[in-house]
């Protein structure tokens, strides 16, 4: 199954200019099985149930979460406290919920220079995988449509070194970004207990479906 584990809507992430409908609408039409609502902040899509119901199309839900060791992909749990911001301690909390954590995007400020960016700071794959949040998640996110060939080559050659998955996802804020990147499990993904499960077993591999003119971001989000 094929599923974009990271995309953003109106509902919750003001930022985007995807409404939730046409999402669903984009991701049928794009080829993907399924697509997961992950919107900023501690609570997850309210409507997304009904959604997958309008549509007859698999909808799931997680959060983006802003901790100080970075951005965090969280699953299985419908919110969190607004004062977890540490990573150790969401990371308590979501175990204790039964969820799974997923880096998103953990070297975007590091490697290629991206327009709306700072210029990059030098990062060896060695000290890469020595940092702490990778000690804390249950996978990484090592392809994103943000992300330049030098962003996923590194991410990718990280994950193997810590033996820590790699997922995929579009990071959507516009239509045309929808399913660029997913993530392919090799099991079916009918529920969120379904996709919480899969992701703590590592069953499933990163697929960048860009072209490679689009692999030099030009995002301003």
């Amino acid at each position: 199954m094929i599923i974009d584990l990271h995309t953003h809507t109106t509902w919750g992430s003001g930022d985007s200019i995807i409404s939730p409908d046409q999402l669903v609408e984009v991701a049928r039409r794009v080829g993907l099985d399924g697509v997961c609502i992950t919107e900023h902040g501690n609570r997850r899509f309210e409507g997304v149930e009904e959604l997958a119901r309008k549509h007859d199309f698999l909808v799931l839900s997680g959060m983006e979460a802003s901790t100080e060791l970075g951005d965090i992909l969280v699953f299985g749990l419908d919110s969190y406290p607004r004062v977890l911001h540490r990573a150790r301690d969401l990371r308590e909390f979501v175990v204790e919920a039964g969820g799974v954590m997923v880096a998103a995007h953990p070297f975007r400020y590091d490697l290629s220079q991206k327009p709306w960016l700072r210029p990059p700071r030098t990062l060896t794959i060695e000290q890469a995988c020595a940092r702490p949040i990778f000690q804390l998640v249950d996978a990484m996110e090592v392809v994103n449509s943000w992300a330049s060939e030098e962003d996923v080559e590194f991410a990718m050659e990280v994950s193997r070194r810590l033996f820590l998955p790699g997922s995929a996802g579009s990071d959507a804020h516009i239509p045309q970004d929808i399913g660029l990147c997913a993530t392919v499990f090799e099991n079916e993904i009918r529920s969120e207990e379904d996709l919480v499960r899969e992701l703590k077993l590592g069953k499933f591999t990163a697929l960048d479906r860009r072209q490679k003119e689009q692999k030099s971001p030009t995002h301003w989000f």
